[in-house]
C-alpha cells in the first residue's frame, strides 16, 4: 500500500511572502490597513523528544517556514486565520493576549490576522510559531518589548492556560531564540542553550505523512502524567535527571511507566550523543542514533503511527542514514538524515 507523504520545502519566496498575505488578509477581513506585522518561524526537533517537560536535553533547529500575524486597534479582540476553518486555533492567539494583559502589558483589544507556511498538526510547531508571531505584533502595538527568554516562557504560560496543552519549554525557546536554519541544544531544567553547528555534509529532509495531530486531544497530556509519576515513583523531580548509576530502578516499575521512564532517559542521553557525533562528522552514528530514537518513541513511549513507521522503514530500506518522528507524535512529520 502507497504512504501519502511529501517532502516539506521553504518557500522559494520566503517570510516577505507570507508577511503580505497576512497584510492583505487583514486588509479583507477588517477593512483597514494593519499597524503592524511580526513572524515566527517552525522548528523541528533533530533529537530529544518528549523530554522537555521531563527537565532533559533537546537538539531543534529553526526552519525557514514562517507564521505571520498582521494586526491593528480594534474593538475587541478578534481573529481571522488565511486556512483553517477549526476555531480553535484562537484559544493559543487570544491565550497570548490574555497572558501579556496578566504580566501588566497594557494591550488593547486587537484585530489579527494570520497567514503560515508551517503546516498544522505536523509537529513542527506551528502552535508555538503562532503564540510567539502573536507577542511580538502585540508588542510592537504598544512600542514594548520581551527578551527571548521571557516570551518563551509567557507563550509556554499561554498554551498551558489558554489551550490546555501542558508542552514543555522546547518549541516556544527554540522559535524565540534561533534563526532559520539553527540548531541548539537546551538543558530544559536550567534554561540554558548552546548553538550546535551541523557538518555540510549532512542532509536533512522533512517528510510529512499527512497524518494530523491535535496534542490538546489528550494523548500528549497522558503522556505527561506517566512521565510525572515515573518520576514521583523513582524520587526525583524531574524524571530525565535520574542519575545514570540508578537506571536500573526503572525495572521495578509497572510495565507501562518503565517503558516511559526508559524512553525519557535513553533519549536525552541520545542528544549528547548526538552533538558528539555532529561535533566529530560522524554520519553513520547520528543516522544510528535516529534510528534508536524512533524505535524507542514506538515502542516505548507509544507515539508513532503505522504511516510514521512505513516512512521510516521506507526510508531505511532506501539506504539513507536515518530517520525517525519528530515531534508530538500521533501523526505528523519524519526527518530524514543522508549525506550530501
Amino acid at each position: 500500500m502507497a504512504i501519502p507523504t511529501r517532502v516539506i520545502a521553504s518557500p522559494a519566496r520566503g517570510v516577505e511572502c507570507v508577511k503580505k498575505r497576512a497584510k492583505r488578509l487583514h486588509f479583507t477581513a477588517f477593512s483597514r490597513d494593519a499597524e503592524q506585522v511580526a513572524t515566527a518561524s517552525g522548528r523541528v526537533n533533530l533529537m530529544g523528544d518528549h523530554v522537555d517537560y521531563a527537565g532533559g536535553f533537546v537538539l531543534p533547529m529553526a526552519l525557514s517556514l514562517h507564521t505571520a500575524v498582521a494586526a491593528s486597534r480594534a474593538d475587541h479582540d478578534c481573529a481571522v486565520s488565511e486556512s483553517s476553518d477549526d476555531r480553535a486555533w484562537t484559544r493559543y492567539a487570544f491565550g497570548v493576549l490574555a497572558q501579556l494583559r496578566d504580566a501588566g502589558l497594557s494591550i488593547p483589544p486587537l484585530s489579527l490576522a494570520v497567514a503560515s507556511d508551517v503546516p498544522v498538526g505536523a509537529g513542527l510547531s506551528s502552535s508555538a510559531a503562532l503564540e510567539v508571531a502573536v507577542a511580538r505584533v502585540a508588542l510592537a502595538v504598544v512600542g514594548a518589548a520581551l527578551e527571548p527568554r521571557a516570551l518563551a516562557l509567557l507563550c509556554q504560560r499561554a498554551e498551558h492556560i489558554g489551550a490546555g496543552v501542558p508542552c514543555g519549554i522546547m518549541d516556544q525557546w527554540c522559535v524565540t531564540h534561533a534563526q532559520p536554519h539553527q540548531s541548539i541544544m537546551l538543558d530544559c531544567a536550567r534554561l540554558t542553550s548552546t548553538l550546535i553547528t551541523l557538518p555540510p555534509t549532512l542532509v536533512i529532509d522533512i517528510v510529512d505523512s499527512d497524518e494530523r495531530h491535535a496534542l490538546r486531544d489528550g494523548g500528549y497530556a497522558a503522556r505527561r502524567a506517566d512521565v510525572e509519576a515515573a518520576a514521583r515513583a523513582l524520587r526525583v523531580p524531574l524524571l530525565a535527571q535520574l542519575p545514570r548509576a540508578r537506571w536500573h530502578e526503572i525495572d521495578a516499575l509497572a510495565p507501562q511507566l518503565a517503558r516511559r521512564a526508559r524512553h525519557v532517559v535513553h533519549e536525552s542521553a541520545r542528544v549528547h550523543e548526538m552533538c558528539a557525533a555532529l561535533a566529530a562528522n560522524d554520519l553513520a552514528r547520528v543516522g544510528a542514533l535516529f534510528f534508536e530514537s524512533h524505535q524507542s518513541l514506538r515502542d516505548d513511549f507509544d507515539v508513532s503511527t503505522h504511516a510514521l513507521d512505513a516512512i521510516v522503514e521506507r526510508a531505511r530500506s532506501e539506504g539513507v542514514l536515518g530517520a525517525r518522528m519528530t515531534g508530538g507524535g500521533f501523526g505528523g512529520c519524519v526527518i530524514i538524515v543522508r549525506r550530501a
